[in-house]
């Protein structure tokens, strides 16, 4: 009962840690959607003549509304994560209290 009781462990502990790392690269990416769009200005004029998507990142709203979805991902990915951490320690815990 304890190897289950560790492999399911470690597989929540995996799991949280790929959430919170996922969590933390869509928190970065607005970041660097607007450097990779302004850096240059032939890099932002080859990137909104390109097609659709492409297009309309030029423009202040598709920007903004990609940013606060990217933003969304990274806080729901982040408290996904943190939350198992937490039922993992929670766990960890009530364990230790019990022996």
């Amino acid at each position: 009962m304890t190897v289950q009781v560790r492999l399911g462990t470690l597989l929540l502990d995996f799991i949280s840690s790929l959430l919170i790392g996922l969590g933390v690269i869509a928190a970065f990416s607005p970041f660097a959607l607007y450097w990779w769009i302004h850096a240059d200005y032939n890099r932002y004029i080859w990137i909104i003549q390109g097609p659709y998507p492409y297009s309309n990142f030029g423009g202040g709203p598709f920007q903004m509304v990609l940013g606060l979805w990217l933003t969304g991902l990274a806080v729901l990915l982040l408290s996904a994560g943190g939350f198992l951490k937490w039922l993992m320690w929670r766990h960890f815990d009530a364990e230790f209290m019990l022996k």
